[in-house]
């Protein structure tokens, strides 16, 4: 099942901006996401995981909206 993540951005209260318009397409199968250090790669995570709401953009895994 393919994950969309469109246009996925996600700034604190505190300013910091740990997203900036994220757009992927990941096809079916096993992906590792890399990065350094404050890159955005938890917040992405619970983003996809529902443990935290994007200021904008969209998920769908398959034809399920994933935020909604």
């Amino acid at each position: 099942m393919e994950l969309r993540i469109r246009g996925v951005s996600k700034t604190y209260p505190n300013g910091v901006q740990a997203l900036k318009n994220v757009t992927l397409t990941i096809p079916a199968g096993m992906f590792g996401l890399l990065g350094p250090n404050g890159a955005g790669k938890s917040t992405l995570m619970r983003i996809l995981a529902t443990l935290q709401e994007p200021d904008e953009g969209s998920v769908y895994l398959g034809d399920v909206d994933v935020l909604h």
